[in-house]
């Protein structure tokens, strides 16, 4: 995006370009979903979650590694982990998603951090943040 040139937002609360510079009327629509997570286009989730005391941060939390050794790598992972982070601004420690792009669990660690837990790794459904266009 030029600094020079004013962005107009859409229906939808995103940008009229895409974070790529793409006009979003020319991403195929079979795209779209993936292109809105990927670009955080629909901003943090916004449904309320319990607070730490009323339920605390998942234990297994602090004992998974930062860079878990079965972690998803490459230009995939890194996308979904940017629409992750985008979904989870501002949410607690806990607070978890699944990717509609990858189906993949994502979840902000005590430390803040948004990194992948492995499927097996079972949170509690309290903590869900859920948005519009997030994997149910």
């Amino acid at each position: 995006m030029s600094k020079d040139k004013p962005v107009t937002i859409l229906p939808d609360g995103g940008p009229d370009v895409t974070s790529a510079g793409v006009n979003w009327n020319e991403v195929p629509e079979f795209a779209r979903h993936h292109v809105a997570w990927i670009d955080g286009r629909h901003g943090s989730a916004q449904a309320a979650l319990p607070p730490i005391d009323a339920e605390p941060v998942p234990k297994i939390l602090y004992r998974l590694p930062a860079l878990h050794p079965d972690r998803p790598t490459g230009s995939k992972a890194m996308l979904d982990a940017h629409g992750a982070r985008a979904r989870l601004a501002g949410r607690r420690a806990g607070a978890w998603i699944v990717s509609p792009f990858t189906g993949w669990t994502w979840t902000v660690f005590p430390d803040g951090e948004v990194r992948w837990v492995p499927s097996n790794v079972e949170l509690p459904v309290s903590l869900r943040a859920q948005a519009r266009n997030d994997a149910q």
